[in-house]
């Protein structure tokens, strides 16, 4: 029987009024609380708190794993001798998108919820005494972090009953990850990739995984599930720095579908399983499908092939030519020298690749949504890049000698057999070449932006000594100089032939700045190009040697100061007509057989069962202009799309469009061309950058059979 004083307990336990429960506390934009489920604690059973936080609108705190910036969460509790706190029980969180950042966390409310064991000994009729010391981050466009210092007293009673914040903890645990996912997986390492392969029936299509330990993978990359074959979807997660330096031998995290979410465990293999790959991609029909078949040292060849095609691109002719004429006037000069100079020019040229794709991968990390050849898209430096071969044409046609800053410093380090020139023509011919996007540079540059920093750097690395190839096999065989023509007066003729060539490469970046910003652009452009060309005829004629010296500099001052002020009209000018112009709808063909794309029309055009050709384009793209007239607009394509009742979609990147970066990003890509052919199903083939006839007619027989 019990005694007096443990009934005279239970009197209290029903008829004293439950636990007092702290006020929530306000801080930057949040407010949390302490909370219990259960309006007492029982000796020696389990008992459940939470903190809760209700965020103001728009602004998040962050998950266990923050994502690609920010801070988790943490609880540092304070409790009487022998009560054991657990682990914090994380709601499956939310994908939060800050520019080009993904972020894992939270807005509006979150639950954390925390087990804690109460020991055996406790005496009925105390209180217990609980602190919970709090830090956390929350961001909206900035980032504030807070801290608070919560206190819940509880009762110690023979019974407890739910209390008022009940319902917190019901919806809390059902956002959770608590059950392991119904399907097989496996996952392993292939290359710098991590692979995630589920089998099994209804497999939903929006799954994304998200992994719970912060810096293994790149949680920005863009998560696409493939399906090479029915039941069976494959991920490839771009590794992060920790994941290299601890070498975990298993992951876990959450897999979510819409309002699903499972526990996902799974042992890291070293190998992949055997197993045989159907690719819903097309199969290798051209070069570069071929070499990217061979993983990374595919991707290395035809980053040097990239490289090596930029020679023939009209970007870099201006340094090029240069070069060639100072490999004409030192064809003398030993073995040892050459190599010294050609290993410099090299140097200049490698690390000056790699110096650009810091920077873009540093851009990325800031959120700039932005691919390989992004220079090209504004259309300041399209102006800036005209007036440069501009200049370039007119020195070489004899306008003048030693006129803009640019090209003089270039016919300097040509003149100059010392290494640093060397070095210094290098950097010039990658900072004019790099932007250039050339046959083959497309798809490896999406692919290098996509890999972890020290791949992609390595990619554009081996870019870079592409370009830089010709000069290198040439200074390490000097002798092959001499079947170069032999220096004399058809040089001239050949360097004003050169002038024309620039001339040329200008109308086409008017063409550009045209699309970019319509007759306005042109105009501006053309007020540059005209203030330029006085500037150098100004200090063609009274800059030359032969003038006095005080007529050099007056020439010098004023033909800068024209440049200077053309420059500074052209850039601010030509921005203010560029937001003016707006996007644009890609222009169709005469036919009227092509139309814009957007992701709206092709999920409408899908649901009406249409297959749909989609050509990612850009007028500064001259791959995309070489296989829209042969290929893409040839009439045998356009018979074929009108037979096979194909709806053809042009999405116009030469402007930038974040809805076709992102589009670009979900293919593997940064940049253009890319050809998608989907099919009613929704398959797609994706169709190689050089394209004929015949492998666009053999694509689609293949998907549409």
């Amino acid at each position: 029987m019990l005694n007096l004083a443990t009934r005279f307990l239970i009197f209290l336990q029903f008829f004293l009024p439950p636990a007092v429960f702290a006020a929530p506390v306000q801080v930057d934009h949040a407010t949390v609380e302490l909370i219990s489920e259960y309006d007492a604690v029982v000796p020696g059973q389990s008992f459940d708190l939470a903190v809760r936080f209700d965020l103001e609108e728009h602004w998040h705190i962050y998950w266990e794993n923050p994502g690609a910036s920010g801070l988790s969460t943490t609880i540092d509790w304070v409790l009487p001798e022998s009560i054991e706190a657990g682990e914090v029980q994380w709601p499956a969180p939310e994908r939060i998108q800050l520019g080009g950042l993904v972020n894992y966390g939270y807005q509006e409310e979150a639950v954390f919820i925390v087990t804690l064991q109460a020991p055996e000994d406790l005496k009925l009729g105390s209180e217990l005494a609980i602190t919970a010391d709090l830090f956390w981050l929350i961001c909206k466009e900035t980032c504030l972090p807070g801290e608070a210092t919560l206190d819940l007293v509880l009762p110690v009673a023979f019974k407890a009953e739910p209390s008022a914040e009940a319902a917190a903890f019901v919806e809390s645990r059902n956002r959770q990850a608590r059950t392991a996912h119904p399907w097989a997986t496996t996952t392993y390492l292939e290359e710098e990739a991590l692979v995630v392969v589920i089998e099994g029936e209804a497999l939903p299509a929006d799954l994304y995984l998200y992994v719970d330990t912060e810096g293994l993978v790149d949680p920005s990359a863009e998560q696409v599930w493939s399906t090479p074959e029915p039941n069976r979807a494959e991920l490839r997660l771009a590794l992060d720095t920790l994941f290299f330096e601890n070498q975990p031998l298993a992951i876990s995290g959450v897999l979510q579908s819409g309002a699903n979410s499972w526990e996902f465990n799974a042992e890291i293999l070293d190998t992949p399983p055997s197993f045989v790959r159907a690719l819903t991609e097309a199969e290798p029909s051209g070069f570069e499908q071929r070499l990217l078949a061979l993983g990374l040292p595919g991707i290395l060849a035809l980053a040097f092939l990239g490289g090596l095609i930029l020679n023939i691109m009209p970007c870099v002719l201006p340094v090029l030519s240069l070069k060639v004429f100072s490999l004409l006037k030192h064809a003398g000069q030993t073995r040892t020298d050459a190599l010294r100079h050609g290993l410099a020019y090299t140097a200049g040229v490698v690390l000056s690749f790699i110096a650009l794709a810091a920077v873009l991968f540093a851009l990325r990390a800031l959120g700039e949504r932005i691919g390989w050849g992004f220079q090209l898209q504004s259309p300041g430096f399209v102006v800036v890049l005209s007036a440069v071969f501009f200049l370039f044409g007119l020195n070489l046609m004899g306008v003048f000698e030693l006129g803009a800053r640019l090209v003089g410093a270039d016919n300097k380090v040509a003149r100059r057999k010392d290494v640093l020139g060397s070095f210094g023509m290098g950097v010039l011919a990658a900072v004019v070449g790099a932007p250039c996007m050339g046959p083959l540079v497309a798809g490896v540059s999406g692919l290098a932006v996509q890999a972890n920093v020290a791949t992609g750097l390595f990619t554009f690395g081996m870019m870079g000594l592409g370009l830089a190839s010709p000069f290198l096999v040439l200074s390490v065989f000097p002798k092959l100089v001499a079947f170069l023509p032999k220096p004399g007066l058809w040089m001239e003729s050949f360097k004003q032939g050169m002038g024309f060539l620039l001339m040329a490469a200008v109308v086409f970046l008017a063409l550009v700045v045209g699309r970019q910003g319509g007759v306005d652009a042109i105009f501006i452009l053309l007020v540059v190009i005209l203030l330029s060309g006085i500037a150098a005829w100004v200090f063609g004629r009274w800059g030359a040697a032969s003038r006095s010296m005080r007529s050099q500099w007056i020439a010098r001052l004023l033909a800068l100061f024209l440049i200077g002020v053309s420059l500074f009209y052209g850039v601010r000018s030509i921005k203010e007509v560029y937001l003016d112009y707006g996007n644009q709808e890609s222009i169709a063909d005469s036919s009227g057989q092509w139309g814009a794309w957007s992701s709206e029309r092709v999920d409408e055009l899908l649901g009406e069962g249409r297959s749909v050709f989609v050509d990612f384009t850009a007028t500064w793209c001259l791959i995309c202009q070489v296989n829209k007239k042969v290929a893409l607009r040839s009439a045998a394509t356009e018979s074929l799309f009108t037979e096979r009742g194909i709806v053809a979609l042009e999405a116009d990147w030469t402007r930038y469009d974040s809805d076709i970066t992102d589009a670009l990003e979900n293919f593997g890509r940064s940049g253009v061309p890319l050809y998608l052919l989907y099919t009613p199903d929704g398959e797609v083939t994706i169709l190689p950058q050089s394209l004929t006839n015949r492998i666009v007619r053999d694509a689609v027989e293949k998907a549409l059979p």
